[in-house]
């Protein structure tokens, strides 16, 4: 087992620390960058399968974090979208073509954006919304 590196420790704590909004989009830039890798290495490859494996957890995460006790029909419109997310990549990975790679990481990107323009219009909203 590797010792953890003074990086890796800060990493982790910023991870730990960071608020809600902040670790959101986190999220959705380590999926965008794993759909990247995938589509680097090959979407019919054992790595790029690894890759599209790791960004449909993220999603599935996101999905599965949402609360409807907050905003009910803002957590139906991000779970449909998810679902999307979710059934493109698997549609990449079961024809080995790249359209639902590109299709998943254009829509996680625009919800990237979404979240970044809600935190800058709304400073608050990232200390405890998720």
């Amino acid at each position: 087992m590797k010792k953890p590196t003074a990086a890796d420790t800060y990493m982790a704590a910023s991870v730990e620390t960071a608020p809600p909004l902040k670790i959101v989009r986190m999220l959705y830039e380590g999926a965008i960058r794993f759909i990247a890798r995938a589509q680097d290495a090959g979407i019919s490859t054992p790595e790029g399968s690894a890759w599209v494996g790791r960004a449909d957890a993220i999603i599935k995460e996101l999905r599965i974090s949402l609360d409807s006790n907050r905003d009910a029909e803002v957590c139906e419109q991000l779970e449909g979208l998810y679902l999307f997310c979710e059934d493109e990549l698997a549609r990449a990975a079961d024809e080995g073509s790249e359209d639902g790679l590109e299709n998943a990481a254009e829509i996680l990107g625009i919800l990237k954006d979404a979240w970044l323009e809600a935190g800058v219009a709304t400073p608050n909203l990232g200390e405890n919304a998720a």
